[in-house]
């Protein structure tokens, strides 16, 4: 980890970020239903353009319910041996007011930290009540995490 305190993301994790999130804006995409999700990638690799997971799992697979459970099954496939990405995806539902009226609207949200950097990256893609993406994203913000 960097001795002094980096407020931005690596620039690596953004070229990935832009890559990742792509995929879920694509014309066709559908995510209703889509479970929170988490993965766990070689940052070598992705910095090479390799994006092959180390670990791969939805909310309850194996009987990871929680992200630090995830982290730790993750750290222990590698042994420690190098530096991990870590992305979580899922979609927050719609918050309805009185009379129907739409509060906030379904996102598909994802967020990507490294093991070796405070600072990760968080983003919203903005859904219709089919769960397609409308179009409406904006540009991750930094996500500083707390204790790697």
């Amino acid at each position: 980890m960097p001795d002094a305190f980096d407020p931005q993301p690596p620039q690596q994790l953004r070229a990935f970020y832009d890559r990742f999130s792509a995929r879920y804006q694509a014309p066709g995409v559908r995510l209703s239903g889509f479970r929170l999700r988490w993965i766990a990638y070689r940052s070598e690799e992705l910095d090479k353009g390799i994006e092959r997971a180390v670990l791969d799992l939805a909310w309850g697979e194996e009987n990871v319910t929680r992200q630090v459970q995830f982290v730790a099954r993750a750290l222990e496939e590698v042994q420690g041996a190098c530096v991990l990405s870590f992305v979580e995806v899922g979609c927050k539902r719609m918050l309805w007011g009185a009379g129907d009226e739409l509060l906030t609207p379904a996102v598909l949200r994802i967020s990507m930290w490294r093991t070796d950097h405070p600072c990760g990256l968080i983003g919203r893609i903005e859904l219709d009540a089919e769960g397609r993406p409308t179009g409406a994203a904006q540009p991750p913000s930094p996500l500083v995490r707390m204790g790697g």
